[in-house]
């Protein structure tokens, strides 16, 4: 009993840290985590509600063929690379229209594809 006891422990331990082990750490690109946008843009009112234009996106998931396409029409203006996964972003830039305003809004789109 004893014996299946430990068994079952250390089953226990090795799924709790395998499973700590493999989750992936936030990269941080143009000193923004991927998941996280910046509210550094202007702020306004569409449609009668508080709107705050992002000027910095969270990283979305593109191909590297999308990638290149970007990078040869000179689009790319940051990238890095960690591992086998190419951060890049472009700029864009928008003309927002708020209720009683508009503003004209760089907008750095981040994204990152994974090399074949």
């Amino acid at each position: 009993m004893r014996k299946g006891f430990t068994l079952t422990g250390i089953l226990a331990i090795w799924l709790v840290a395998g499973c700590t082990t493999h989750r992936p750490d936030p990269v941080p690109f143009l000193g923004i985590p991927e998941a996280e946008s910046s509210d550094q843009g202007p702020v306004g009112l569409i449609n009668g509600q508080p709107c705050q234009i992002k000027n910095v996106t969270a990283v979305s998931e593109t191909t590297y063929r999308e990638y290149q396409t970007a990078k040869q029409a000179g689009r790319v203006f940051a990238e890095e690379t960690h591992g086998n996964i190419v951060y890049y972003a472009v700029k864009e830039y928008r003309d927002v229209r708020f209720d009683n305003a508009s503003a004209w809004v760089e907008v750095i789109e981040r994204f990152k594809a994974k090399k074949p």
